[in-house]
């Protein structure tokens, strides 16, 4: 896995600690959705996949207490994920004919 990858990785998994409650409200909701979507034809499936995520959010919200030293270099992640890509990404396009 190359650099940014593992950062965005780790801002992710920093995001999902300090945010578990929201999270899960978001994969309730997404869940919804696809069941009123497809008129309940995937409900087993759409409920197992909530399940996982909601095991995965717990297991990594209870790795916040011992890595909590973790949280201030993780933070520190955001902004160099983000000035990559509009470094590269945002010449092109905001530079071009208009």
């Amino acid at each position: 896995m190359n650099d940014i990858q593992e950062q965005a990785k780790n801002f992710l998994r920093n995001v999902v600690k300090q945010n578990p409650d929201k999270i899960k409200t978001g994969v309730e909701k997404a869940g919804d959705l696809v069941d009123k979507q497809t008129g309940g034809k995937y409900a087993d499936k759409v409920d197992a996949v909530q399940e996982k995520a909601d095991n995965y959010i717990d297991s990594q919200a209870d790795k916040a207490e011992p890595s909590a030293g973790d949280s201030a270099a993780d933070e520190s992640t955001p902004p160099e994920v983000a000035e990559q890509p509009s470094s590269s990404a945002g010449s092109d396009t905001e530079g071009g004919p208009r």
